[in-house]
């Protein structure tokens, strides 16, 4: 792991290990990557709510877990307060949930 004052290293490490980004899918696309492409669709997709319980929107409209304010960009960056910004090349990002691109099949754990 890269020193946290190397900013530069650091998102670059991030971004080979986290994502939040929605995956993309081609006619050449293999099975684990169907699978893959699922389970960010069903379970990894923030929607912003009011009014129930763990409900994300605060009084003025705004997430509260900050998905409003998501940005495409080519890389994670962090911002002025040192929270990460995570790489999004597209809108359909924005609402991605940073994960590992790890999933189970067949009873064992696999990188995608």
């Amino acid at each position: 792991m890269p020193h946290f004052e190397d900013k530069d290293s650091l998102s670059a490490w991030i971004d080979l290990i986290i994502t939040a980004e929605f995956p993309i899918l081609s006619l050449n696309s293999h099975d684990d990557d169907k699978l893959y492409f699922k389970l960010v669709e069903k379970y990894m997709i923030h929607t912003c709510s009011s009014g129930t319980p763990n409900s994300c929107l605060n009084e003025k409209g705004e997430c509260a877990k900050h998905f409003t304010c998501n940005i495409v960009q080519s890389k994670t960056t962090f911002n002025e307060r040192g929270f990460l910004e995570y790489k999004r090349t597209d809108a359909k990002s924005l609402k991605a949930v940073p994960h590992q691109k790890i999933f189970c099949y067949n009873g064992m754990a696999m990188q995608i």
